[in-house]
């Protein structure tokens, strides 16, 4: 398979990846019905950086580091599931409290680093990622088409992603938001939650079954 090939195949395969909903999706979308666009943006390019930190990583084999030292993974998807459970909380007190009392969660003050730290919070991108590269990357591929894939995934995640924060930061998104905001927000709270424990669950399976 050509260079070229195996871009286009790696492409399809990260934008079908980042179209399933999941935490960046629902941070995203949080941040930009209930606070605004730019804050939208921002989040979205937490999440950017986020991805392509994994990526990077991933070239560099972390994700069999990862793997080889079980300890360590499990610990890190032990705090990324803490992570997002706590995010869930936060989202579900906001839409608990009545409007005028709320002060806005994390992901709302600081949506950079609230996209950020939801992506870092999934280090099994860092072990699917790396075996991706083991099966689809030729071996010896030249320096520069590790540069283009991390070009592609930061492109093509601010492509989506962008596509969430400008759809649902809107006049018309933000005001049908506002009507309903204290039931999303509450919808949003228990999405992260259960994805923070279902994260949980598959850990403590995974040490169950050694």
């Amino acid at each position: 398979m050509s260079l070229t090939a195996t871009l286009l195949q790696l492409s399809l395969l990260h934008i079908l990846m980042a179209m399933i909903p999941g935490p960046n999706t629902v941070v995203v979308s949080y941040v930009s019905a209930r606070v605004s666009r730019r804050a939208g943006m921002m989040a979205v390019g937490g999440v950017v950086l986020g991805s392509a930190i994994w990526v990077t990583l991933s070239m560099f084999g972390v994700g069999v580091l990862l793997l080889e030292a079980g300890f360590l993974y499990r610990a890190l998807r032990w705090l990324g599931a803490a992570y997002l459970v706590y995010v869930g909380i936060r989202m579900l007190r906001a839409g608990i409290m009545p409007i005028d009392a709320q002060r806005p969660p994390q992901a709302a003050r600081a949506p950079l680093l609230a996209g950020l730290l939801t992506t870092l919070s999934n280090p099994k991108s860092a072990v699917f990622w790396t075996s991706v590269f083991v099966v689809v990357v030729p071996a010896h591929a030249p320096a520069w088409f590790y540069a283009a894939v991390v070009a592609l995934i930061v492109v093509q995640s601010f492509a989506w992603y962008a596509f969430v924060a400008l759809a649902l930061s809107t006049n018309f998104a933000r005001r049908h938001y506002l009507r309903f905001a204290q039931w999303l927000d509450r919808l949003a709270g228990v999405i992260m939650i259960g994805l923070g424990l279902r994260l949980a669950y598959e850990l403590r399976n995974e040490l169950v079954g050694r």
